[in-house]
């Protein structure tokens, strides 16, 4: 059976009308005073900040805020006294409140809002707000205040503890302290260590520092020492995290949560020691809780946080995490079209989550609800998100980090955040109300045309029985939920969605931003079918021409980007403009005068099978990637390789050119050079010369064209051309500067044209 998470038994919830028991506004007049100790924390100030500039709002009134011992007048709003200041049914009810539970009760005249050790007084105050007058907080830019010239409640009683006491839903949205609070949401930097979130070794046992005069501090993998990982059998490894991790408390004394976890790469140490606890924990994670452990025993009164990600997802099988060692959990792997407990695919999940909980109760689940590769595009996964929140709660997770990476444009940003808050706090929640609920507030007329498409979207999914993962492109879907026809379906319902609010012009900017990610599918999609029916060229006359409707969606593309402040596409930072400048050029397509427009090419060795198939054909196809390496590129890990050319016939060449690109984060970097031979029959070559690229490869441009012209190259090089060979060296490990320094570095290649 599932661990259950301990605590306080379920506090009660007691409310009812009983006429105007407490009054903050009487016709238009103030009527109470807010009150708050005279040492008040933040917390207090901050919840008394929200209730008086949220009557502000609703009323005109703007209520008075005193720091008093004891609440001295009449009709006081008393926030975050402690106990000895608390009438006794507020009193006694505090011992079972969590740190961001609350109490609110009118009683003796004055309402008390007072909550436990974090925040609880500000959620006890906004839960007033939105359960009894009607407020909202949808987004940053986005409330609701209802106007009233009078505000009153009747008696209540309510005692209220969060599911989960750590509730992040990561991103640009949740950084604006106001919003964040509305949704009684966690700010980890109040949490964590600076700097100590997460991947943390190569800050304890950093390898510039240590590996060139002990490479024995670090992995053994293939029988050699690499810097991607320390190896935790050694024990200098050990006490110089340790000294590392000392220092760095003293210096942050504040902080309470550390992490000492794995670099973010899929190395791990394989020396006899490391692979001998291996073997006897039935997992990687062994050593890695072992020496964790250690850890946490020096610092008693700190958490120490480790990853259970990946290669160490799976839990050991002998040595139990420490009271205060921290499993961060990590669902990376799985798909994100069927909830956790339902999918197939998940089933090692689910035995890894299940096997956690039996060893401890202290589980940090860290969920991935975003596609990383592509922010800007269609992604369904709002049925599975209240189904997989409730599974984790029943495994005893009671802390979460969703990495929603939410932000302007971003697909159902607003709507996926202000969801996953409030199932965060509540897993039993409704998703179908909360949804409905966002809709109709933030988008007004157009929220029931923007339910329907996401209904419509989501069934499609369903109807296809597709896997949905956090890093493919729109095109792979082009066939399912993405296909000409729901596409056809969906933006019929997004002309309704705009038609509905045509003459609000705020809710009308939402919904045109709302209806990016349609507009970034279509234009995937027609990058993936270039030529095909629903690319970006039709042949007319034997000549590839622009399809006027595909130029029109990408002019609109960039617009509402612009219009709806939209800063970035993608998890590697990819700006709207670059994607447009870069989309331009991947449609300027090599076609009139190139020479090896769909002509053959060999490779030795052949290009790795996963990225477009391996298919040679794509390095003349016409089209030049742009940059997603997952679309028309070809990629190899760690070589260097040879490209041969044939262009039919010997003709006089005038310009030969070979793009790659970099892409620091996958690891791809530009090679270290490329050689460009000529040939007329295949057999004897001449050398037009070798390009490379100088400096260390760091801030390099996304693509780089190697160009050799008939004016730069000696006399006659390029005449009598039908064969061409590229020689590409490689730079093969990552450098020195590189997150991942000494792991395998990807050459990734695209369009070759011959003028």
């Amino acid at each position: 059976a599932a661990a259950t998470r301990p605590g306080p038994p379920p506090l009660p919830v007691r409310s009812g009308p009983c006429g105007r028991a407490f009054v903050l506004v009487d016709h238009g007049r103030p009527a109470a005073t807010i009150v708050i100790p005279p040492d008040a924390g933040e917390a207090a100030r901050r919840a008394a900040d929200i209730l008086r500039t949220s009557v502000l709002k609703m009323s005109g009134v703007d209520l008075p805020v005193v720091a008093a011992a004891e609440p001295s007048r009449p009709n006081c709003a008393v926030l975050g006294f402690p106990p000895e200041s608390l009438p006794p049914e507020v009193a006694t009810a505090l011992p079972t409140l969590r740190p961001d539970g609350f109490v609110a009760a009118a009683s003796n005249g004055h309402l008390y809002v007072v909550g436990g050790s974090g925040r609880g007084v500000v959620y006890g105050v906004v839960h007033l707000l939105e359960k009894y007058f009607g407020c909202r907080r949808f987004s940053p830019t986005a409330e609701r205040f209802p106007r009233a010239d009078d505000l009153a409640l009747g008696c209540l009683y309510e005692a209220v503890n969060p599911a989960n006491d750590v509730r992040a839903v990561n991103g640009d949205l949740t950084l604006d302290a106001d919003y964040r609070d509305w949704l009684r949401l966690t700010d980890l930097r109040e949490i964590y260590g600076d700097g100590y979130y997460v991947h943390t070794f190569d800050r304890l046992v950093p390898w510039r520092t240590w590996f060139a005069a002990h490479p024995e501090y670090f992995a053994l993998m293939n029988g050699k020492r690499v810097p991607d990982q320390p190896c935790l059998s050694r024990p200098e490894v050990f006490d110089i995290a340790a000294a590392r991790l000392r220092e760095e408390m003293a210096a942050q004394p504040d902080k309470r949560t550390w992490s000492v976890s794995q670099n973010d790469n899929f190395s791990y140490c394989q020396c006899p020691e490391c692979l001998k606890a291996i073997e006897e924990e039935g997992s990687p994670a062994g050593p890695v809780v072992r020496f964790v452990n250690r850890i946490a025993a020096l610092f008693p009164d700190r958490t120490i946080s480790t990853l259970a990600y990946q290669y160490s997802r799976p839990a050991p099988r002998r040595t139990r995490p420490l009271p205060n060692v921290e499993i961060m959990l990590c669902t990376i792997e799985l798909d994100r079209s069927r909830p956790i407990a339902e999918a197939p695919a998940s089933a090692s999940f689910v035995r890894d989550i299940g096997d956690w909980a039996r060893l401890t109760d202290n589980i940090y689940l860290w969920d991935y609800t975003v596609n990383f590769s592509h922010f800007v595009s269609p992604f369904p996964n709002l049925r599975v998100l209240a189904p997989n929140i409730r599974f984790f709660a029943g495994h005893g997770v009671g802390k979460h980090f969703q990495q929603t990476n939410t932000g302007p444009g971003h697909e159902g940003s607003e709507l996926k955040a202000y969801l996953l808050a409030r199932l965060l706090w509540d897993p039993k929640t409704d998703p179908d109300a909360v949804v409905d609920e966002f809709l109709d507030g933030y988008y007004g007329r157009a929220g029931r045309w923007i339910r329907r498409y996401i209904d419509a979207l989501h069934d499609a999914l369903e109807r296809s029985g597709a896997r949905l993962d956090i890093y493919e492109p729109p095109a792979v879907h082009a066939a399912d939920y993405l296909s000409a026809d729901d596409v056809a379906v969906y933006n019929g319902l997004f002309d309704k969605a705009e038609a509905a609010v045509a003459g609000d012009r705020e809710a009308l900017g939402r919904v045109r931003t709302a209806r990016l990610p349609l507009l970034y599918a279509e234009l995937e999609i027609a990058k993936d079918d270039m030529f095909g029916p629903r690319g970006f060229y039709e042949e007319r006359g034997g000549r590839f021409a622009a399809r006027p409707d595909m130029v029109r969606r990408l002019e609109s593309f960039a617009a509402r980007c612009r219009e709806g402040g939209v800063r970035n596409l993608n998890e590697g930072g990819l700006s709207p403009e670059a994607y447009v400048e870069a989309f331009r050029r991947f449609v300027d397509v090599q076609v009139e005068g190139n020479r090896a427009f769909r002509r053959p090419v060999a490779a030795d060795p052949p290009p790795a099978a996963k990225y477009a198939r391996g298919d040679l054909a794509v390095l003349t196809n016409g089209v030049r990637g742009a940059a997603d390496f997952k679309v028309h590129w070809l990629g190899w890990e760690g070589l260097d390789f040879v490209l041969t050319l044939d262009l039919g016939a010997p003709a006089a060449a005038r310009e030969i050119a070979l793009s790659t690109l970099s892409d620091a984060r996958s690891w791809i970097l530009h090679p270290a050079s490329v050689a460009c031979e000529v040939s007329a029959d295949g057999a004897s070559f001449r050398e037009a010369g070798t390009k490379t690229v100088p400096g260390d490869h760091r801030d390099e441009d996304a693509v780089r064209t190697f160009l050799w012209t008939d004016d730069t190259v000696p006399p006659g090089t390029l005449a009598a051309t039908r064969f061409v060979r590229f020689r590409v060296e490689g730079v093969k490990r990552l450098p020195d500067w590189h997150a991942s320094a000494g792991g395998a570095a990807w050459v990734f290649v695209d369009e070759i044209v011959v003028r």
